[in-house]
C-alpha cells in the first residue's frame, strides 16, 4: 500500500503544470483519496504555497511524512490484554510438573501475531534442559492464547512479536510476567523494563525470502534504529551461528528491515525512538 502511494504521487507529479494554484488542487484531490487528515493536508498545503521552486524529492518527501503521521495514529501494537482471561497467555502458562521451590527465569521469546490474535511459529531461546521445560509450556499454552492484534493503517496486521516470560516462584506462590520487549540493554535502561518494543509486520513476500538460504542453518542479527514514526533506518548485521550467508542474502535482509512498516517502540503511553534487533535465519 504504501509503495503503491509513492507510485502514484510521481505520475500525478509527472502531469502537474507549473501554476501553483494549479499543484495546489491536484495535490488536495490526491490528499483526499489516500484519505490524508485535514491537519497533514493543511501544512502540506501551507508548505507548497511558500515556494514555487519544490523538486520531486522535495514533494515526496512532504507527502511521505504526512502518511507515516497518519499511519502511526491509526495504529497500535499487539499486547496480552486480550478481553476473555481464559484466552490470555499469562493464564494458559503452567509451571511445568515437578518444578517446586524457589524459581526466578526470564525466557526472551518470539512469535508471529496473526491479524486475528492468533500465535504462530513461537519459540523462546534456551541455554539448558531446565529451560527447555519452562519454554515447552509457552509454546503450549501459545497454541491456544489469543492476543490482541496489531493494528496498522487501521488494520489489524500479522507482525513479529518478540517478548519475555518471566518465571517467580517461593513457596507455593507461582507467578508469570509476560513484557512486550525482549529486554535490550539501551531500551531498557531508556524506557524501563516494561516499556512496549517496536514490532515489525511481516510481509507476504519479503525481500530476504527469496535471497536466503532455505535449507542451510544460520542466523543473523539485524539491527536498526527505529524512529518514534515507525520507519526503520541504517540497518547493520551482525553474525551468529551457522553458516555465513552471501552478500546478497544480507543486503535483501536489511532491505527487508527499512521496507517493512512497524509500531514504534512505547514508553508510557507515548511513541519513543529505539534500537529494533531481529534475528533471521533457519
Amino acid at each position: 500500500m504504501f509503495t503503491s502511494q509513492c507510485l502514484s504521487f510521481g505520475n500525478a507529479i509527472s502531469i502537474w503544470e507549473t501554476k501553483a494554484g494549479d499543484r495546489l488542487n491536484q495535490l488536495a484531490g490526491l490528499a483526499s483519496k489516500m484519505e490524508l487528515s485535514k491537519t497533514n493536508l493543511r501544512l502540506e498545503l501551507f508548505i507548497l504555497g511558500t515556494s514555487r521552486m519544490h523538486t520531486l524529492p522535495a514533494l515526496l518527501f512532504i507527502l511521505l511524512i504526512a502518511i507515516n503521521a497518519d499511519a502511526a495514529a491509526e495504529g497500535r501494537p499487539a499486547n496480552f490484554d486480550y478481553p476473555e482471561d481464559k484466552s490470555r497467555l499469562a493464564t494458559l502458562i503452567k509451571y511445568p510438573k515437578g518444578v517446586t521451590g524457589k524459581v526466578a527465569l526470564i525466557l526472551n521469546c518470539m512469535s508471529r501475531i496473526q491479524p486475528n490474535g492468533k500465535m504462530k511459529d513461537t519459540g523462546c531461546y534456551t541455554k539448558n534442559q531446565y529451560d527447555q521445560t519452562f519454554a515447552a509450556e509457552i509454546t503450549k499454552a501459545a497454541k491456544k492464547a489469543r492476543l490482541n492484534p496489531a493494528v496498522l493503517n487501521g488494520r489489524p496486521a500479522e507482525i513479529y512479536l518478540q517478548f519475555r516470560a518471566e518465571f517467580i516462584a517461593e513457596g507455593e506462590q507461582q507467578n508469570v510476567y509476560l513484557y512486550l520487549n525482549p529486554g535490550y540493554e539501551e531500551n531498557v535502561l531508556a524506557y524501563g523494563y516494561e516499556h512496549v518494543a517496536g514490532q515489525r509486520a511481516i510481509g507476504k513476500n519479503e525481500p530476504w525470502n527469496d535471497a536466503c538460504p532455505n535449507h542451510a542453518k544460520y542466523t543473523v542479527w539485524a539491527r536498526a534504529y527505529l524512529s518514534e514514526e515507525g520507519v526503520a533506518e541504517n540497518p547493520t548485521i551482525e553474525f551468529g551461528d551457522g553458516l555465513r550467508p552471501i552478500s546478497t542474502c544480507l543486503e535483501a535482509i536489511k532491505q527487508t528491515i527499512v521496507t517493512s512498516q512497524y509500531t514504534p517502540a512505547s514508553s508510557e503511553g507515548a511513541a519513543v525512538p529505539s534500537t529494533y534487533i531481529e534475528a533471521f535465519g533457519n
